[in-house]
């Protein structure tokens, strides 16, 4: 009888694990479906047409009529957009009113860019941010972490543009420790080029980060099953990985998505300022071209990683701590 009632309780477990999967993936559907109809419409309402910037403003109405067809922008908005999610659901994302490339070769040949980019960050911002939260938690109380809270402020204050334009002065035109512009696609060498742009987004990035730890560290260490840890003379690893830093990683993995958000608006600007050809610069230019198709692909795209981040940290939140499941 016991075994009966635990396999039914497995399979309750298993069911509700399922719901709420999918609850959570169609979530992240009508997100994604979103972020592309607000992109979709405040396109058509930026000022500025795609045809005349083509074409000049003596172009002639007729010119005008035969270059909307032959660019797939004829009829309202609505007739637009039933187009497009038709070949959406073809996998096709359009073509660039420009250089009539289509938008997923274009995606394809700059996003290995900047997800280059975005990865060097990354992993620079956890081997920054995880021992200056918890070195800050542990010294609480000590002077440490007054000019912690000083200097992060200051951090999370500075503009990325302006903190960029420093940094490229100081370390690329006078130090020459990195180049002023451009990328070379080779594995290392790409990294020499990514080095001080991912230092310059970590600058925002591990503050946010390292403060979110700290004080999930603050409230961890004043448990009791910590100081118990402590009585029974576990190892310093133990006790650090197992009892310190895994119940108080959920809040700080929780943030990938913003995270992940935050690096791709920064990536646009670093990119330009370095004049690196990752998917960001392509985006203004895309923009300033009133590149419908392009710039399309890109915002869907954007917010298709950031929701398929935000899905991942909740599960991974989930299995750090289970007191952050939600429905």
């Amino acid at each position: 009888m016991p075994s009966g009632k635990a396999t039914r309780a497995w399979l309750l477990i298993r069911s509700l694990a399922r719901v709420r999967l999918l609850r959570r993936l169609a979530r992240a559907a009508l997100v994604s479906f979103a972020v592309m109809s607000i992109a979709f419409g405040l396109l058509r309402l930026a000022p500025g047409d795609p045809v005349l910037i083509l074409l000049g403003q003596e172009a002639t109405p007729e010119t005008v009529a035969e270059f909307r067809r032959v660019l797939g922008l004829e009829g309202n908005i609505a007739e637009q957009f039933a187009r497009y999610v038709g070949g959406l659901a073809q996998g096709d994302l359009g073509r660039s009113l420009v250089t009539r490339v289509s938008v997923t070769s274009l995606i394809s040949r700059t996003l290995p860019v900047s997800a280059w980019l975005i990865l060097t960050t990354v992993v620079l911002a956890v081997a920054l941010s995880v021992p200056l939260g918890t070195a800050a938690a542990i010294y609480r109380r000590t002077r440490f972490n007054d000019v912690f809270r000083i200097v992060t402020s200051i951090l999370i204050a500075t503009p990325i543009f302006f903190s960029g334009l420093i940094m490229l002065l100081i370390f690329a035109v006078r130090l020459h420790w990195a180049p002023v512009a451009g990328y070379d696609p080779s594995f290392p060498r790409n990294l020499y080029h990514l080095w001080l742009p991912a230092v310059i987004i970590c600058g925002v990035l591990v503050p946010t980060l390292a403060r979110v730890l700290q004080s999930s560290i603050s409230e961890t260490i004043e448990q009791e099953f910590v100081e118990a840890a402590v009585v029974r003379g576990l190892p310093a690893r133990t006790r650090l990985w197992s009892y310190l830093l895994r119940p108080s990683a959920a809040p700080a993995v929780g943030l990938l998505g913003y995270i992940i958000g935050s690096l791709l608006s920064a990536t646009v600007i670093v990119e330009l300022i370095f004049d690196i050809p990752g998917i960001g610069r392509e985006l203004i230019v895309a923009v300033l071209g009133r590149d419908y198709p392009v710039v399309q692909g890109i915002v869907l795209l954007f917010g298709v990683i950031v929701v398929f981040v935000s899905f991942i940290s909740e599960l991974l939140s989930g299995w750090l701590d289970p007191r952050t499941q939600t429905a």
